[in-house]
């Protein structure tokens, strides 16, 4: 079972870059194409804060969910693998919606599909940060909205911090 997790890790993780970083005092400005927000809807008390930011390209959309401990002590943060886009993957996990329209649907997986029991834990220490990246398929031209958010626990309680919505332009 190990071995087969391990060849199945980098196919997992091709959708998602695990990042560690300090966090920025002024966030940089958005330039088209590119949409950013800053602060945080926290279900089940996690003291974390939570900034998305959203780029489109001609090879698809990238989106960076940065999580923020706000806690003046080291937060334990626990996560695994779900669906999210027709296929396994892990966080940032990411809903789309046309602007003004109906939710945009991800791609459908093809046959039955399982998430492996793939773990990750991280700790983070006062102030610092982890940006959670995944890469979208490219979207037909137009405008979205674009929300992410990462489900895990945090000292065995589970939570969701959910970054506000990013509109997104599509060219």
């Amino acid at each position: 079972m190990r071995r087969v997790l391990l060849a199945l890790l980098p196919c997992l993780l091709g959708s998602c870059a695990l990042l560690g970083t300090f966090p920025e005092r002024h966030p940089a400005p958005s330039s088209p194409g590119q949409s950013s927000s800053a602060a945080t809807t926290t279900e089940g008390g996690a003291p974390l804060a939570a900034q998305a930011e959203a780029t489109a390209t001609g090879r698809g959309v990238t989106v960076a969910l940065t999580l923020i401990n706000v806690d003046r002590r080291l937060l334990t943060l626990r996560y695994a693998a779900e669906v999210n886009w027709g296929a396994c993957g892990l966080p940032p996990y990411v809903a789309l919606s046309r602007e003004g329209g109906p939710a945009v649907a991800g791609p459908a997986p093809k046959g039955r599909l399982n998430c492996p029991e793939l773990q990750f834990t991280r700790t983070l220490r006062p102030g610092e940060t982890l940006t959670l990246r995944r890469t979208l398929p490219s979207l037909p031209p137009g405008a979205y909205t674009l929300t992410a958010w990462f489900d895990g626990e945090v000292g065995g309680k589970t939570v969701r911090v959910q970054a506000p919505a990013v509109a997104l332009e599509v060219r």
